[in-house]
């Protein structure tokens, strides 16, 4: 345990053998944090020094001191981080169950966040079933919330844009956001139908844990991740099944939703082991995979830059125009309604 003193009376020594007791955090993390469970460390000329002491109070203006003053990376003791994650995981846990109270724009918000910040937790801790069920029951709710207020999809998409949540975690979400509007609007899937293809889309690369989140940063990764990557889509059915509630039929269109060909050469995506690049029948599976192509490409990477709406839409009509073209003019009337309605 770090023991609590302030940075000017620790000596340069003290300060420095903070590396090995302390861990890495996302200044994201200390989102809807109001009453801070352990202290925060952030560096200053290549030392650690306090900068949030324990039960510090933080606000919108706190955050905004740490991000002004370039203090994206922070670190807290390594034995108190499970502090911060249960804080933040019995607020998700109760924002969820009342989603129907309050200013729903901001309680929308709110919660996508804290799903974005648990997916995080879950990607590290794949087989933690706490974590596991907790993000499950609560993408559930979000989806019955979500079906009930169509009208706030698009500023809850431009809110969590601008949050700038690392794409791993954020892009399902995103995509599945999409996916939901798409089903709504067609008017042929009932409730249920709705939340299971949410539930598939939201955990459909839960298996692309397997590799360290920083190495999909990088331009070029090894022979050995890639033929990771390439299997990720099977490493999320391996990981679900059995640990929440979806049916054979959701399993598989997770098994099958990258078997587009063209994933592969345009979006730095990889065909499942065995794939020759047939699309697998069923515009379930086809509809769960374009959502994911258009989250990927209208949104940056470290490697690129985003792609607009209407470059995403010509790959998507190269992908099921030609099998699905009346539910790809569904997806351009939802995409033209989502981000161009006056």
């Amino acid at each position: 345990m770090v023991q609590l003193r302030s940075s000017q009376s620790m000596s340069l020594i003290e300060r420095n053998h903070l590396a090995f007791q302390l861990t890495s955090i996302s200044v994201r993390e200390l989102l809807f944090v109001t009453d801070l469970p352990c202290d925060v460390y952030g560096i200053k000329d290549g030392v650690f020094e306090l900068v949030l002491k324990r039960r510090s109070y933080i606000n919108k203006e706190v955050i905004k001191g740490l991000i002004q003053a370039g203090r994206f990376e922070l670190f807290i003791n390594h034995g108190e981080r499970q502090k911060l994650i249960t804080y933040h995981q019995d607020n998700l846990r109760k924002l969820t169950r009342s989603l129907s109270v309050g200013d729903p724009l901001e309680k929308g918000k709110k919660v996508l966040n804290l799903l974005t910040i648990n997916m995080e937790y879950l990607y590290k801790d794949p087989t933690n079933d706490e974590t596991l069920n907790l993000q499950y029951q609560s993408a559930k709710n979000l989806s019955a919330f979500l079906a009930a207020n169509v009208d706030l999809h698009e500023p809850l998409y431009k809110s969590s844009i601008q949050m700038k949540h690392h794409f791993i975690f954020a892009q399902p979400l995103l995509s599945s956001l999409f996916l939901l509007g798409v089903l709504k609007m067609s008017h042929l899937f009932n409730a249920k139908d709705i939340e299971s293809l949410f539930i598939t889309s939201y955990f459909k690369d839960i298996g692309m844990s397997a590799i360290p989140t920083e190495k999909y940063d990088q331009m070029e990764i090894s022979d050995e991740e890639k033929k990771l990557l390439s299997r990720h889509a099977m490493h999320s059915v391996n990981i679900l099944q059995g640990r929440i509630q979806l049916g054979p039929q959701y399993l598989t269109i997770i098994e099958n939703h990258h078997s587009f060909s063209l994933l592969a050469k345009d979006l730095d995506y990889f065909s499942p082991a065995g794939s020759k690049g047939e699309v697998v029948a069923g515009f379930e599976t086809a509809l769960v995979c374009v959502m994911d192509v258009i989250a990927a490409m209208i949104s940056g990477r470290p490697f690129r830059p985003a792609s607009n709406l209407f470059d995403s839409l010509e790959l998507v009509k190269a992908l099921i125009a030609e099998q699905y073209p009346q539910e790809f003019k569904l997806i351009v009337t939802y995409f033209k309604n989502f981000f161009f309605k006056k």
